[in-house]
C-alpha cells in the first residue's frame, strides 16, 4: 500500500482576526495542497484532510488532533501537513510532549512549506521542540495582552462578554460596548422578582408559574429553577459590569491536568455604562432575603439535603447529620440523623436515609391528597364568592341604570324636586352597601388553591430528590421551597441495635 499524507488544519490568534475560521482553513489549505502537488505529484484526498474548527490550548479540548495523533500509529502513514509546527500544539510542555514523542516514534514526518520535520533526525527535533517552545511563549504573551486589555475595557464600565445577560441586549455607543435593557425579558425579570420579595414564593414555584403564564427562557422551553435565581441576583442588574467572577483555574488530578472554575475572591466589579434593571433597595432585598439559607463551613459543602430542617418534636432541637469513620477514615457505619439535646430528650437517632426516604413519602403521600382534592373540586367557597361578587357588581350597574333614569324623570319634569331627591337618597343608601359588599368579599375572598400547579411542582420535587447527580445543596433548596419545618420523633425503650421501631415526621408545609 503506498504511503499517505494527512493535512491538519487550525486557526490561530496570530492569523488575521477579521477572517473567519472557515475562510483562514480554506486558505491554509490550499497553500498546503499546492505544496503537496510540488512535494508528491498529486493532492490529499478529502478523507485525509483534518480540520480543527473548535478553539482551544489544550489536546483534550481538540478532537481532530487526538484523530491525528491515533491515526499516525498507523505504519503507511507518512507525514502530516501543516502549515507551521505551531498548529500541533501551542500549549504546555505536556501536550508539546505528547506531539514529539507521537511523531517521533511513528516515524512520522511534519512538513511545512517552509521545511520537512523529522524527529528521529537529532537537528530536526531540537529545531522542532525550539518552534513548539517559541509557540508557546507566543501563547502565553497573547493571553496576558488580552487579559490586560479586557480588564481595562471592563473598567470603563464596557460589556466585553459575547452574550448580553437576560433582560438585556448588547449595544455599541461611540464604538464601545454596553449593555440596554430589552424589554420582552426586563419585564419577565422584575415580574419574577416581584414574585420573590412581595409574594415570599420559591425560586421553583415561580418557574412553574412562568411556565405556565408562557414566559419561555431564552433558549429552552421550561425555566430552571437555579438558572432563573442566577438571572435575578446578576448584578448586571443594578447597572454593575463584573469581571472575572469564577475564575479559570488548572489542576492537576487522577494523572490529568482539569480546569475548575471556583469562586474569584479577586473579581473586578465596576459602575458600567448601562441603566439597570432593578433599583439598589430592591437588589438588596432580594440579595438579603436569599442570602437566609443554610449556613456552611468555607471549606466544605453541604452532604445533607434535610439540612435546616428537621427537627426533634420533644425538644424542639434542630437533628445533626453524623458520620461515622474509623481510624483508618474507612466508614464504619452508615451516617445517621441526631437530637442535638438527645442527652436530656432521649429521642432516639435513625439511619439518614430512613428519614430521606420517610420524606419522600410523606411528600408523595401530599400529592395524592392533592389529586384527591383536585378531583373533589375543593374550591367551592372560592366559586361562591366569586359568583357573589359578580352578582353584586350587576345589582350595581343596575342601580346606575337607575340613576340615569331618575335624572332623566327629573328633567322631564315627571317627578318633582322633592319625589327625586328622597327616591335619590334611596339608591344612595343601596349602592352605598352593595359597594360595601362587594370590598367585604373582595377582601374575605379565600384564595384558590391550583392543585395541578402543586402536583407538577411536588413531582418534580420528588424527581430532584431522587436524582443522584443533582448536589445535595440543591435539593436542600429545592425543599425549603416547600416545607417550613419537619418534625421528628422516636420513641424506644429498647436501646439496642436490633430496635426495628421506625421514626416518625411530621411535614409542615409552607403556605404558598
Amino acid at each position: 500500500m503506498s504511503d499517505i499524507y494527512l493535512i491538519y488544519l487550525r486557526k490561530s490568534r496570530a492569523d488575521n482576526a477579521e477572517e473567519s475560521v472557515e475562510e483562514t482553513l480554506n486558505r491554509h489549505e490550499r497553500q498546503l495542497q499546492e505544496h503537496a502537488v510540488k512535494m508528491l505529484g498529486r493532492k490529499i484526498e478529502e478523507k485525509y484532510i483534518y480540520r480543527e474548527v473548535v478553539s482551544g490550548e489544550t489536546i483534550e479540548d481538540r478532537p481532530e488532533i487526538k484523530k491525528v495523533l491515533s491515526t499516525i500509529e498507523s505504519d503507511n502513514i507518512k507525514g502530516v501537513l501543516v502549515i507551521e509546527p505551531q498548529r500541533l500544539s501551542r500549549g504546555d510542555w505536556e501536550d508539546g510532549g505528547k506531539i514529539l514523542t507521537s511523531f517521533k516514534y511513528s516515524y512520522t514526518l511534519v512538513i511545512t512549506p517552509q521545511k520537512t520535520y523529522d524527529l528521529n533526525n537529532k537537528f530536526d527535533y531540537k529545531f522542532f521542540k525550539m518552534e513548539l517552545s517559541q509557540g508557546n511563549d507566543y501563547l502565553e504573551y497573547v493571553k496576558e495582552i488580552l487579559i490586560r486589555g479586557r480588564i481595562a475595557s471592563t473598567k470603563e464600565g464596557n460589556y466585553i462578554g459575547s452574550v448580553a445577560p437576560y433582560g438585556f441586549k448588547k449595544v455599541f455607543i461611540d464604538k464601545s460596548p454596553t449593555l440596554e435593557e430589552y424589554p420582552p425579558e426586563a419585564s419577565v425579570l422584575r415580574l419574577a422578582v416581584n414574585k420573590r420579595i412581595n409574594e415570599q414564593l420559591g425560586w421553583s414555584l415561580i418557574a412553574h408559574q412562568l411556565d405556565q403564564a408562557g414566559y419561555a427562557p431564552r433558549n429552552g422551553k421550561y425555566w430552571n429553577p437555579y438558572t432563573l435565581k442566577s438571572i435575578c441576583l446578576n448584578p448586571v442588574n443594578v447597572g454593575l459590569i463584573k469581571w472575572n467572577e469564577r475564575q479559570i483555574v488548572k489542576v492537576y488530578e487522577e494523572g490529568k491536568i482539569k480546569l475548575t472554575r471556583p469562586r474569584n475572591k479577586k473579581a473586578i466589579y465596576v459602575k458600567g455604562k448601562h441603566e439597570g434593571i432593578l433599583d439598589q433597595k430592591t437588589y438588596d432585598t432580594l440579595v438579603a432575603l436569599d442570602g437566609i439559607g443554610t449556613r456552611e463551613k468555607k471549606a466544605s459543602k453541604l452532604v445533607n439535603p434535610l439540612a435546616g430542617l428537621v427537627y426533634c418534636k420533644k425538644c424542639g432541637h434542630a437533628m445533626t447529620y453524623r458520620t461515622y469513620k474509623r481510624k483508618d477514615g474507612t466508614v464504619k457505619c452508615e451516617p445517621r440523623l441526631l437530637c442535638t439535646n438527645q442527652k436530656h430528650c432521649n429521642t432516639k437517632s435513625s439511619t439518614f436515609f430512613i428519614v430521606y426516604n420517610s420524606v419522600i413519602s410523606s411528600l408523595e403521600n401530599i400529592i395524592t391528597d392533592f389529586k384527591m382534592q383536585l378531583k373533589n373540586d375543593t374550591n367551592d367557597n372560592y366559586n361562591l364568592q366569586t359568583k357573589m361578587i359578580r352578582e353584586a357588581n350587576k345589582e350595581l350597574e343596575k342601580l346606575e341604570e337607575k340613576q340615569e333614569k331618575l335624572y332623566d324623570l327629573l328633567e322631564d319634569k315627571i317627578y318633582t324636586k322633592d319625589i327625586f331627591l328622597k327616591r335619590n337618597a334611596k339608591l344612595a343608601e343601596e349602592r352605598e352597601q352593595l359597594e360595601k359588599q362587594i370590598e367585604y368579599l373582595k377582601n374575605n375572598v379565600d384564595s384558590r388553591i391550583d392543585y395541578e400547579e402543586k402536583i407538577m411542582l411536588f413531582t418534580d420535587i420528588i424527581n430532584s430528590l431522587e436524582d443522584d447527580t443533582i448536589t445535595a445543596k440543591e435539593k436542600n433548596i429545592l425543599l425549603k421551597t416547600i416545607i417550613e419545618r419537619i418534625e421528628y420523633t422516636r420513641d424506644s425503650t429498647n436501646r439496642t441495635r436490633w430496635d426495628t421501631n421506625k421514626p416518625e415526621i411530621y411535614i409542615k408545609l409552607k403556605d404558598f
